[in-house]
């Protein structure tokens, strides 16, 4: 719902609404591990030009200023209006850097022709960047341009930096309460020419500027990185090869043979009356050659059974001894 402050002073209305704002809201420190600072709440105040807001109320102005979507306006004359700052459009880039994002839209219109307005300002997104000691107010517009004797369209911006703020001292944008103080306010070329129409040069001095902020700061630990154990390869064990033994072979060992040996022969010299033993074969021969003679019979048996020769030969000579 829009809140309008209504001036009347001369032929004039002035309307002005004021801006909302900015982009990301926080910032990872350059050596920080998962560490961001961020905008948490906070609001900020600008007059503008206190000149300028009582000019809306002169009666040849006949001024009309508007205020809504989060910016109000403590004294119409003087101002200042106080923005509510809007943290998911802010954004701290480090310790000494960042952007205050601002809600709220002005409208200002004056100097009414018909059912025209000669002067009608809209100012949106307004936005408040720091950098050291440095800083800027930037902000979405549109002008109508004064005199218009053509019926030429507004002039217009989009995040155009209307005015460079030198700060009271250096920003500590970390985590807790931040006040930033700029007195020395001064429009830039653009604020002068466009949003202004000339009305004020470039390098005119404005209104202070502050801001009022709440800043947190949030670490988040890295995610652990998981590496997965490669799946497992199973070989498959071949197959065992059976190798069957060849079948066992029998080999029949050979039937025994038998060797009957001959009936053993024996020839025994008898020695005769010449000194010659005469032969006799084994078998009855043999009984009756012990019989008639043993020695020659053990000579015979001697001869069968291998007996050496010369024991043969001695056994005779032996027996030719005993029959002498």
């Amino acid at each position: 719902m829009k809140t309008t402050a209504r001036f009347t002073a001369g032929i004039f209305t002035l309307t002005m609404v004021a801006g909302s704002v900015l982009v990301p809201t926080a910032f990872a420190e350059e050596e920080g591990a998962g560490c961001v600072t961020s905008v948490d709440q906070g609001s900020a105040s600008w007059s503008i030009k206190k000149s300028y807001l009582n000019y809306l109320t002169l009666p040849i102005t006949r001024g009309e200023v508007i205020v809504s979507d989060g910016v109000t306006i403590d004294n119409p004359k003087t101002g200042p209006f106080v923005f509510e700052v809007d943290a998911d459009r802010s954004t701290i880039e480090s310790e000494s850097k960042g952007v205050f994002g601002l809600k709220g839209t002005i409208d200002i219109h004056g100097h009414k022709s018909g059912d025209k307005w000669e002067l009608d300002q809209t100012l949106s997104d307004v936005k408040i960047a720091v950098d050291g000691t440095e800083g800027q107010i930037i902000m979405d517009f549109s002008s109508a341009r004064y005199p218009n004797p053509d019926n030429l369209p507004p002039y217009s911006g989009d995040d155009a930096v209307i005015a460079n703020v030198t700060w009271d001292s250096a920003p500590n944008l970390t985590a807790g309460d931040v006040s930033l103080s700029g007195a020395d306010v001064k429009l830039t070329e653009v604020g002068a020419s466009e949003l202004f129409a000339k009305f004020y040069g470039t390098g005119q001095v404005l209104a202070p500027v502050s801001v009022s902020a709440t800043l947190v700061e949030q670490c988040e630990s890295p995610d652990p990185t998981t590496t997965e154990a490669p799946a497992p390869t199973t070989t498959e064990a071949p197959a065992p090869t059976t190798t069957e033994a060849p079948a066992p072979t029998t080999t029949e060992a050979p039937a025994p043979t038998t060797t009957t040996s001959p009936n053993p022969t024996s020839t025994t010299e008898e020695p005769g009356d010449g000194g010659e033993v005469q032969g006799s074969t084994i078998g009855s021969d043999l009984i009756k050659t012990l019989i008639r003679n043993p020695i020659d019979g053990i000579m015979s048996i001697f001869a069968m059974l291998g007996a050496a020769t010369i024991f043969g030969v001695i056994l005779q000579h032996l027996a030719v001894l005993f029959r002498r």
